[in-house]
């Protein structure tokens, strides 16, 4: 896999919370963005860097009084279309064991991280496929479940066994090893510098809306 992987995430703070990220092949960032959107679908603002969101983010509630809103960057790249999400994502978004956004047949790819949780839940990874859960587990099984679980959880059971993730004692090591396992089965690419330091298309698909 090129250096536009997804390992890197394990390394990189992409948002202070953490991360939600959605990777679909079958959509374009714009749709995947649209899916992601609250009823009445999702209010395009100027592109931004990470930082830049961020900043949309914590101005919307300032103005607003509220503390809900959520925007994501967005895109496309070797043939997926990606959405990252700033702001109040933890637990508006996801994890679930469904989700709207793989409909028609689209192959829906979810990497999660709450990391400011008190509770220190360990990333995790989930696959959806034409509205359907279809595996997922946590990326950091040593202290936390080892289950995989879905009705296609044998789609990894075999590489993360073999790369030592449930043995894995070290949080990081395990959440690097298995972003490896499922860039490398799912072929799933999402690049460094896209992420971290360009400017994208950004939409708020939940909370307060600019005035």
């Amino acid at each position: 896999m090129s250096s536009g992987g997804i390992t890197w995430i394990a390394d990189e703070g992409i948002s202070w919370l953490g991360y939600y990220i959605k990777l679909a092949r079958g959509l374009t960032g714009e749709q995947l963005a649209t899916r992601l959107a609250a009823p009445g679908g999702p209010v395009p603002v100027r592109a931004t860097t990470g930082p830049q969101a961020e900043e949309l983010i914590d101005g919307l509630d300032a103005e607003g009084g509220d503390a809900d809103s959520i925007a994501v960057r967005y895109g496309d790249h070797a043939g997926l279309g990606f959405a990252v999400a700033y702001g109040h994502w933890p637990s508006a978004l996801g994890p679930a064991y469904h989700d709207g956004t793989s409909r028609d047949g689209v192959h829906v790819f979810e990497l999660y991280y709450e990391k400011q949780n008190p509770k220190v839940p360990p990333p995790a990874f989930a696959y959806f496929h034409d509205d359907q859960y279809v595996c997922g587990f946590d990326m950091y099984m040593h202290t936390w479940s080892q289950e995989i679980t879905g009705p296609g959880a044998d789609l990894i059971r075999a590489d993360i066994v073999a790369a030592g993730i449930p043995e894995e004692r070290g949080r990081d090591t395990a959440h690097r090893a298995s972003l490896a396992v499922v860039e490398q089965r799912f072929e799933l690419a999402l690049p460094r510098d896209l992420i971290l330091d360009a400017s994208l298309p950004t939409a708020l698909v939940r909370g307060q809306q600019p005035r």
